[in-house]
């Protein structure tokens, strides 16, 4: 009896786990599915993320380079796309929501994929909607008064023979040169950070051990890019100064300007026209100041222009500068208004690589604002000994040479300061 009795609970026992086993097995079905599909899921989400975030740094960059966002941001999405999307991804340039609303140095991207997965797409006709969302933005990092904008793959920052540079403050390249700055000879450079878009050549070690190079950096974009063109007709004032002439001029519109004596310039805009007037019309005029040269004058900008510019393109007539040795210069920016922290500033119209502006001087000479020049380079040469007081110099190129002496020396309470330069980086 014992023994039948032992023998059907056996029996019973083993039915009990088929039955029970056949329970299980959606159960466990279900579970090793749902366990696939969240891989799935978590690595198409890591697949969108990339994708995403790809897409936000492009855009970032495109800023720093005045390229559109959102063809270059749609261009990226298209190269890396990796999955279908199946709704129009959303980018914007100041986002409208998130703690960088309204931030225009941000862009945002957010992506949609409808994406079937293995098991669950069994009971969803139309597959799992997942998401990715990336924010990247310019972030400011160093403070730069010397900026090149040459975004060749050209050398665009020299500086050679016995030149010292004493710019406390940072200097950039947005060449992509190999190298995009350099220094040679006798030089001795005082900058930090030096960086470019391509190298920074220190192998002779002209910059001073504390310098902090930074090649192979983001473009950096132009701070004075919004300054309006100058828009002159006619040129009826004569600027020119004779050497046994002392003169007070006014703002205004000048057939050129050539002081070999003593000028004063009260407050305001000098407009500098390149092409003379009556039978000179080839002939380019400028801002010339000779080697006996006084000139003074607070509040003040240059404009080198011309009358009648082209509709578009550009004039090997707008007007140049020359600034000879041993004159001495003390100008300074205005501190408000349209150019504001703006003491020289030459049409964006002129030839690239047309006439240098040149700039020689000595230690009697004070110079505070900002030299933009950017189509062409600036010169520095011979025995050049300015104290260039928060002078900031942008320009396509930049050229320090022979003998000179400079030294950077920021006030405080003035229209001028150095800009601070930008960094991409991925912010959410």
């Amino acid at each position: 009896m014992a023994g039948r009795g032992l023998n059907r609970f056996a029996k019973d026992r083993r039915a009990n786990m088929a039955a029970l086993t056949a329970l299980m097995l959606p159960v466990l079905i279900g579970a090793a599915g749902l366990t696939s599909d969240t891989i799935q899921w978590a690595l198409v989400r890591r697949a969108l993320q990339r994708q995403a975030d790809s897409a936000a740094l492009a855009g970032a960059y495109a800023m720093t380079q005045n390229r559109d966002v959102t063809t270059t941001v749609t261009a990226d999405l298209q190269k890396n796309n990796n999955f279908g999307m199946n709704t129009t991804p959303v980018i914007e340039v100041g986002p409208t929501s998130g703690p960088f609303a309204g931030d225009s140095s941000v862009v945002r991207v957010r992506i949609t994929s409808r994406t079937r997965l293995p098991f669950t797409g069994a009971f969803m006709g139309q597959g799992m909607v997942i998401s990715a969302e990336a924010t990247a933005g310019l972030r400011q990092d160093g403070d730069y008064c010397m900026l090149a904008l040459d975004n060749t793959n050209s050398l665009a920052i020299t500086n050679s023979g016995s030149t010292i540079v004493d710019a406390r403050c940072g200097m950039h390249s947005n060449s992509s040169g190999e190298p995009a700055i350099n220094g040679s000879g006798n030089a001795t450079i005082t900058a930090s950070p030096v960086s470019a878009v391509g190298n920074v050549d220190n192998r002779s070690n002209q910059f001073t051990q504390d310098t902090v190079f930074q090649p192979y950096s983001v473009a950096q974009r132009d701070p004075f890019a919004s300054l309006p063109l100058p828009a002159i007709s006619t040129s009826p004032n004569n600027g020119d100064v004779r050497s046994n002439q002392s003169r007070t001029l006014n703002p205004g519109t000048y057939r050129g300007m050539d002081i070999q004596g003593t000028a004063t310039l009260n407050p305001g805009v000098y407009f500098i026209d390149g092409r003379s007037n009556g039978n000179n019309q080839n002939k380019n005029l400028g801002f010339n100041l000779g080697a006996g040269a006084r000139v003074t004058g607070t509040g003040v900008t240059i404009v080198l222009t011309m009358s009648n510019p082209p509709a578009s393109g550009t004039s090997n007539l707008v007007a140049g500068m020359t600034m000879h040795g041993n004159a001495v210069i003390n100008l300074t920016a205005p501190s408000s208004g349209t150019y504001k922290g703006v003491l020289f500033y030459q049409d964006p119209r002129a030839t690239t690589l047309g006439e240098d502006v040149v700039i020689n001087g000595n230690t009697g000479s004070r110079l505070l604002g900002a030299v933009y020049i950017p189509r062409n380079t600036i010169r520095f040469n011979g025995n050049t000994n300015i104290n260039m007081r928060c002078l900031q110099l942008v320009s396509y190129r930049l050229i320090f040479t022979g003998n000179s002496t400079i030294v950077n020396d920021c006030p405080a309470n003035t229209g001028s300061a150095a800009f601070r330069g930008n960094t991409v980086r991925l912010l959410g």
